[in-house]
């Protein structure tokens, strides 16, 4: 089902959604951030809880309580940031919709300047970040490595520095929701899909309350997820890396024979072990990369739901609320 299956998109008027989990501090200020800086142009705020573990569905609830342009849909579990973007994505109504984050890191403040260039012709908005406040050396240089390994391996490179934070157009969300991958990279189909997009910088503030829940783990999960789901390259990697061994085999096989011939001694258990070592690494590489394309060609037959649904502001149409549909 589509964001707007069933109702009017709000004409000119902006949706918001914002993934958050484990945010119950942060409800609150990002709400009235977003309030201040765009008076009279949101007609919702929807938030998604990912299965948070603390009060942040409570802290919506609460607000939503006396807010009539709030909106909550809650996960049973956590099922990650970029199911939840889909999933905001899917029930927002408004002719324009723009997402960001919980922690304020993405500053309401400029707001403004995006649903300006939007009413100016732009179908996207992506809002490109140059550096944040309080990130550390760490996770600069991972940031950067991670932007240069998609642009090396991808058909559709991601601009360096693009986040979550960023405005569609309708005609954009509908083209987004068109896909079905089980594990989505949401820059990534936007980019992909080639609309015109106007970029604005920004500086990331530190963070003002919690602490980020992007572990280490979750941060090589969202690689894995953006390199797979844009290209094939990776397996064509596999099969040139095969093709470069299979020739360099080949030729120390004959220099092997050459050595042998020319009554020289052939290194022994040495180069062996080196040789089988290399290739053992090679081949488990290679069954690697098909096997992490083969477990999503699996997932994604058994038409496993992208994400579960435990609670909304709408009647759900199913119980699993399955967007694979």
């Amino acid at each position: 089902m589509n964001g707007g299956s069933g109702t009017p998109h709000s004409s000119k008027r902006i949706s918001i959604v914002i993934p958050a989990f484990n945010e119950e501090c942060s409800v609150l200020p990002v709400f009235k951030a977003i309030q201040s800086s765009l008076p009279g142009d949101v007609c919702e705020i929807i938030f998604v809880d990912d299965g948070s573990s603390d009060a942040t569905a409570e802290a919506v609830r609460s607000l939503r309580a006396r807010e009539s342009s709030v909106r909550l849909i809650r996960f049973g579990r956590n099922f990650g940031q970029q199911s939840a973007l889909l999933a905001g994505l899917e029930a927002a109504r408004g002719a324009a919709v723009i997402t960001l984050d919980c922690d304020l890191q993405h500053p309401p403040e400029l707001l403004p300047d995006m649903v300006q260039a939007w009413r100016n012709g732009s179908k996207i908005v992506q809002m490109v970040r140059r550096e944040t406040a309080d990130a550390s050396l760490f996770k600069t240089y991972t940031s950067r490595g991670f932007y240069r390994i998609i642009s090396l391996l991808s058909e559709t490179p991601v601009v360096s520095g693009a986040a979550d934070f960023q405005l569609l157009d309708r005609v954009v969300v509908d083209a987004v929701l068109e896909f079905k991958d089980r594990y989505p990279f949401v820059r990534g189909l936007v980019a992909w899909l080639g609309f015109p997009a106007i970029k604005i910088e920004y500086t990331a503030p530190a963070r003002k309350t919690g602490a980020t829940g992007y572990t280490r783990r979750k941060m090589l999960t969202l690689s894995l997820q953006a390199v797979m789901g844009l290209s094939s390259k990776p397996l064509r990697f596999s099969f040139y890396l095969g093709l470069f061994t299979a020739v360099f085999c080949l030729l120390y096989a004959v220099f092997a024979i050459v050595a042998l011939i020319a009554g020289k001694t052939v290194p022994g258990w040495t180069s062996v072990i080196v040789m089988v070592t290399f290739l053992g690494a090679v081949q488990l590489v290679s069954i690697g990369i098909v096997g992490e394309y083969l477990a999503r060609v699996y997932d994604q037959s058994r038409g496993v739901p992208r994400y579960v649904v435990v609670e909304t502001d709408e009647a759900p149409t199913n119980d699993l609320h399955d967007r694979e549909n």
